[in-house]
């Protein structure tokens, strides 16, 4: 290892990376840096340094034992021989034993052992040879050419002693073989020693007790036997590969070896030729090792013995071919067909042996070869046999005999063990029985799963971080993608939006805190503050800048106007507040100077931030830039992005990072004198409630629609455009504000205005009775409460639905009749304003409220039970239940929707019919195409016939708007309806779709693919259009009428043959213009007319003709034949029924030639013929002429009776296409139309 190791470290390419690796660390980390992390890196590398020094020392103490455990089996088994041998043997067994031992030292001693050492043995590959007794096993490898350690041909081989009795050791300098004795292979009687010697190899050598299976089978036994012998001994040595793969439980490859191939009759002749280096090569085949595969072996084996034969063939006829005029010898002849002969007896040996068998391991099939050893005995003739059979050849004579061949030379043996076999060494591979499955997990289960346990949480922590490290990188990348080569208003917003949707899943991350953040690898806080920063450092261009701006120039009209007036009460503001959600500030109105100053006062100090408060401020004052900047953006997508941003922006003002403005301190002052005397005169309860409210905007938290119905609840089902402070909540009036007015009327109470930087001291009991004094407060308090709400209902919407499936996503959220978001807000907003109307609030808090739940409240959730408003009667002095306050009446409409009453809540109708409607949606999607469903959505909706959402509609309007004022009918009846307005909307889309799907197969394919290639509609054609064909099409029953009938219905309004989209909320499917238009013409009476009986009768008188001495015309069968005699009136009608239809004009020439001017067969031949012709009308008749080729032909026309429908009636046929889409925008649609075109052409 350690030399290795000084290689490495002395080659110059190593030694140029880690210099180059080093240049690059100091240029990228700067020297600073690179010293900084040295000493990180340096005891990095120290300790994976001594991990892989403990790892090799490990593995070589490993395997030094295992070596020394073969060695100890070895000696040990030659000790327990000569111990129990019996008297007369010992002498013999003691030298056995020496030339094992003296074989191990000779090994050790070799080239391996000199690089293993003691673990040479262990090292070698070791091989079992199995077969049959006499297959020629052990010839095969004495005379294999192998290196042994000793030197006489009978020292190579060690006998079997002790408990190896069963086999033979082959020691060879390139690995071991295990002879096994032939018995072995056919019977199963003394195994078991055999099979204790394998389990003493698999004990002592684990990793690889065999590195491959040889198979041994005597070619002239194979094919000189019956076939049940082939079969019942590849059957024996397939159950002893399965005893070898179960025992030393690996997957060894299997070599299948043909011996005693010199039996083949003229296997010696053949061959003689041959020089020893082409006798060392291997004669067979050699398959891919695929242990996992489904390998065909007797397919392989058919395939290569094939190819072998093949070569026997080409061979032989080039030895032959070199002998030409000499004496061939007859082996060259012989060979090739005795081999040939002896595949089937082969090849029910290979079948048998690797057949497919369920209880046992497949053997994997490495190859085959033929070999030879030996050249001894007679050789067998089995082709030549079959051959005197059939053709009644006579045998030789008696006493005359084929010599037998002998010989000592090997044949095809060297390069098969040294380049096929033992180059195989690594292909072994281990096999786990369940048993020692189950052993092994037991043993090492405990580490293990600590191990994994340890390891899979990092892994799990460094994914789960790594990925939210790509995601905000990538969102980075978007943000800066977005605005390169931008300057405009929307690619910064949708920047920041990217950067902020980012910031909120990080934050989400970051409160779960799972386990993968608790690892040490959570690197969410250091991204987020990355992100944080340039989502500020945008905010801060994008908003903070321009409002800024806008505030400073507010404040010094403010400071330099001189025009303040003063503040007007909250009463006052109603009517002004009721009529827009925002309104541009004046720097005449106290109240809007003071919150501007309020405001910029925020901006510089993060700790008086009223959340409410500034965004609503910043969104007036930021509004006005973004409407002069928005450029191509539109109004809608411009606020929901400003609204989306500005919330997050004054969410995060606890974040020390928050952008913060430098104030400029003479503005202040100047701004807080001049409303300090305009304030002096304020009256005290004002300046007390004010105190009030600001006290309670920092108790309590501001009121969203998110805080109200949840984030998780809400998705993007419902957004809100406004937030209202703290102070104006149910909870801020009971818990404090109540209390807070009372406290305030009865004592003297020192406000102090941080915006204005004064201290003043209120005593409201010299204004009237702590009761009236509170009274006036509260009634203030409930005036802008309600004022406050009514402006969050108006800026509350249901987001649009985009498509249908997100229509149908959605209406599964808001359907929902119990957890749907937009019911939990209602019922939210109810319950924020329900306590202005006691006798709402009575029937809502029910008997229930005085048992259980009333006990859990006040004792486990440690609420105080809500006590109904009271008053004292002045007539009789008894408390008396209080009148409906300003903020009851303003939300009697909720009070309403929610009460029970005698029936169900109407709140429970309405939901219970969006799950109508929700049901329907996912019926149709559950269609799989949304077309045909979305259809007749839409028409039961347009023709009033049993439509969900007319009932939803009725529902609204009929129940429960009924009996509202106006005010609250307009701030409930868009919330209600919207999401039955954006299903509708929804169902246009995929409703059109089907619409233009109809249209293309009833009627735009057919006329395409039929008389929309045919004349009239396409003036190039040849062939007229059949009248049946054109009112197939076209006219009252026509296809363009039965599409107006079953496709369109109630989607649209019929006014005679005009059509118009019938609309629903404003709502409908867009016709195209084309079909507005050809309408009525395509379903008139003319249209199915065109090819009618109704007549014209016309004449023509012919006129002398230039270049012709006669000419013929033609139409309808009636002909007029002229040849420059006196002119007369030759009466025609068209069309003529009962002939054939067409025109036809021909001329007779001077020289006798005859020419067809113009030849226009089919009904339509008459409108063709007069196109080719040049018309000059007189006041009586008409002028026709033909020219072509020189030749001239004119008549004169006259009209004696015209067909009252065919006047014009043909006109709009000509040259006319129609649509391939008929609604829906035509960008839209283009896809459908590409569609329809290509299924047209396909028809074609």
């Amino acid at each position: 290892m350690f030399s290795r190791l000084r290689y490495y470290l002395t080659d110059y390419r190593v030694l140029a990376a880690i210099g180059i690796v080093s240049a690059a660390a100091v240029a990228w980390f700067g020297a600073d840096g690179l010293r900084r992390t040295g000493l990180w890196l340096l005891a990095l590398l120290a300790v994976a340094m001594l991990v892989a020094a403990a790892a090799w020392l490990a593995r070589r103490l490993r395997a030094r034992r295992a070596a020394q455990g073969i060695d100890r089996m070895v000696a040990d088994d030659a000790d327990r021989a000569v111990a129990h041998a019996r008297p007369a043997a010992k002498a013999d067994t003691e030298a056995l034993r020496a030339r094992m031992m003296e074989a191990v030292s000779a090994i050790k001693s070799s080239r391996i052992g000199v690089l293993k050492g003691k673990a040479a043995l262990y090292e070698l590959p070791w091989y079992v040879i199995i077969g049959n007794p006499a297959a020629g096993k052990s010839s095969a490898i004495l005379n294999s050419g192998l290196k042994f350690p000793f030197g006489d041909s009978r020292g190579n081989v060690i006998q079997g002693i002790g408990g190896t009795r069963n086999c033979d050791w082959y020691f060879t300098t390139e690995g071991i073989v295990l002879d096994t004795a032939g018995r072995y292979s056919v019977s199963v009687e003394d195994r078991l020693e055999w099979l204790t010697f394998l389990d003493l190899l698999k004990k002592n050598r684990p990793r690889a007790p065999l590195n491959g299976i040889l198979i041994a089978a005597s070619i002239a036994e194979i094919s000189g036997s019956k076939p049940e012998f082939a079969i019942e001994l590849a059957r024996s040595l397939r159950q002893r590969v399965q005893e070898i793969t179960e025992r030393l439980e690996v997957f060894a490859p299997v070599y299948v070896v043909f011996t005693k191939a010199d039996l083949i009759a003229g296997f010696t002749e053949f061959f003689r030729g041959l020089d020893p280096g082409e006798r060392e090569n291997v004669w067979g085949a050699t398959l891919p090792f695929e242990p996992d595969a489904q390998t065909d072996a007797l397919g392989a084996f058919d395939a290569h013995f094939d190819e072998l034969a093949d070569g026997l063939k080409e061979m032989s006829l080039s030895q032959m071919a070199m002998q030409r005029g000499g004496q061939v010898s007859p082996g060259l002849l012989t060979l090739p067909l005795e081999f040939a002969a002896i595949k089937p007896a082969l090849r029910t040996f290979i079948a048998t042996l690797f057949e497919d068998n369920p209880y046992q391991f497949k053997p994997v099939f490495r190859g085959f070869y033929f070999t030879s050893a030996l050249q001894e005995g007679h050789s067998v003739h089995y082709a030549s046999e079959r051959v005197s059979r059939e053709f009644a050849l006579q045998a030789p004579r008696d006493g005359v005999t084929e010599p037998s061949t002998t010989g000592h030379t090997a044949h095809f043996l060297k390069d098969l063990f040294r380049k096929v076999i033992f180059a195989d060494r690594e292909l072994v591979q281990q096999y786990s029985s369940p048993r020692r499955t189950r052993l092994r997990y037991a043993v090492f289960l405990g580490s293990v799963a600590a191990l994994a346990l340890v390891l899979g949480g990092w892994a799990w922590s460094y994914t789960t971080h790594r990925q939210l490290v790509e995601n905000a990188s990538r969102d980075l990348e978007q943000a800066v993608r977005v605005q390169d080569g931008r300057v405009d208003l929307q690619s910064r917003l949708q920047a920041l939006s990217l950067l902020q949707d980012r910031l909120e899943q990080l934050a989400r991350h970051r409160q779960s805190r799972g386990i993968a953040s608790v690892l040490g690898m959570d690197q969410s806080g250091r991204i987020e503050q990355k992100l944080r920063d340039e989502y500020f450092h945008g905010m801060r261009q994008v908003m903070l800048a321009p409002t800024s701006a806008r505030l400073e120039t507010f404040l010094a009209d403010v400071a330099a106007g001189g025009g303040l007036q003063e503040p007007a009460s909250p009463g006052d503001q109603a009517p002004a507040q009721e009529a827009t959600l925002y309104q541009e500030a004046s720097p005449d109105d106290a109240n809007d100077a003071y919150n501007a100053l309020k405001t910029y006062l925020m901006l510089g100090n993060r700790g008086r931030v009223e959340q409410a408060h500034l965004a609503h401020q910043l969104t007036r004052f930021w509004r006005g830039w973004l409407e002069a900047n928005r450029g191509q953006m539109s109004r809608e997508e411009m606020a929901r992005s400003a609204e989306k941003l500005l919330g997050f922006y004054v969410a995060q003002a606890d974040d020390p990072a928050w952008p913060q403005l430098e104030t400029r301190v003479a503005l202040v002052s100047d701004t807080r004198e001049a409303l300090r005397q305009v304030m002096k005169g304020q009256p005290a309860i004002e300046r007390v409630f004010a105190q009030i409210k600001a006290r309670a905007a920092t108790r309590f938290p501001t009121v969203t629609v998110a805080a109200l119905v949840g984030e998780e609840r809400n998705g993007e089902a419902i957004a809100g455009s406004y937030a209202i402070s703290g102070a104006f909540s149910r909870r801020a009036w009971e818990d404090y504000v109540r209390a807070a007015f009372d406290e305030a009327a009865g004592s003297e109470l020192s406000t102090t205005d941080w915006v204005l930087d004064t201290t003043e001291q209120s005593d409201l009991s010299l204004a009237g009775s702590p009761e009236h004094i509170s009274r006036q407060l509260a009634a203030l308090y409930k005036q802008e409460y309600a004022q406050e709400w009514q402006k969050f209902l108006q800026g509350v919407s249901v987001n649009r639905f985009e498509d249908f499936d997100t229509a149908v996503a959605r209406m599964n959220s808001l359907g929902d009749p119990r957890n749907s978001p937009l019911r939990a807000l209602l019922e939210a907003i109810n319950e924020q304003t329900v306590w202005d109307n006691p006798a709402a609030l009575r029937a809502a808090q029910g008997p229930g409220r005085s048992g259980f739940v009333a006990w859990f409240q006040r004792v486990v959730l440690r609420r105080a039970p809500s006590t109904l408003a009271t008053e004292v009667d002045p007539d009789t002095g008894r408390a008396v239940q209080a009148p409906m306050g300003p903020v009851g009446k303003t939300f009697e409409g909720f009070a309403r929707l929610m009460g029970t009453g005698d029936g169900p809540a109407l709140i429970d109708s309405y939901f219970q019919t969006l799950g109508k409607l929700r049901s329907r949606l996912n019926a149709i999607r559950t269609e799989g195409e949304p077309g045909p469903g979305a259809r007749r959505l839409m028409q039961d909706t347009l023709g009033n016939d049993g439509s969900e959402l007319n009932a939803a509609l009725a529902l609204v309007d009929e129940q429960m708007l009924n009996g509202l004022d106006e005010t609250q009918r307009n701030a409930l009846r868009p919330l209600l309806l919207r999401p039955l307005t954006e299903t509708f909307a929804a169902l246009v889309a995929p409703t059109e779709a089907e619409i233009n799907r109809v249209w293309a197969a009833q009627v735009y394919q057919p006329f395409r693919n039929g008389i929309g290639r045919q004349f009239p509609f396409d003036q190039a054609a040849d062939v007229d259009a059949a009248p049946g064909d054109v009112a197939a099409i076209f006219g009252s029953s026509g296809a363009v009428a039965g599409f107006n009938r079953d496709a369109l219905g109630a989607l649209v309004i019929q006014r005679g043959n005009l059509l118009e989209p019938r609309r629903w909320a404003g709502m409908g499917i867009t016709l195209s213009p084309e079909l507005v238009s050809g309408y009525g013409d395509w379903v008139s009476g003319s249209a199915a007319g065109a090819g009618g009986q109704d007549t014209t009768i016309f004449q023509i008188q012919p006129a002398p003709a230039i270049g012709a001495v006669e000419y013929t015309l033609e139409i309808d069968g009636q002909a007029m034949r002229y040849r420059n005699t006196p002119p007369t009136w030759t009466t025609f009608q068209w069309p003529n029924p009962g002939q054939v239809p067409g025109a036809q004009l021909s001329v007779v020439t001077s020289d006798g030639r005859t020419v067809r001017i113009v030849d226009a067969p089919g009904s339509n031949g008459f409108v063709r013929l007069m196109e080719a012709a040049r018309v000059e009308s007189r006041p009586d008749s008409s002028s026709v002429t033909w020219s072509a080729e020189g030749i001239s032909i004119t008549v004169d026309m006259r009209i004696t009776r015209r067909a009252g429908a065919a006047s014009g009636s043909g006109e709009w046929q000509r040259g006319l296409q129609l649509p391939s889409t008929v609604a829906g925008d035509p960008g839209a649609t283009a896809t459908a139309a590409a569609d329809a075109d290509a299924s047209m052409e396909e028809g074609a």
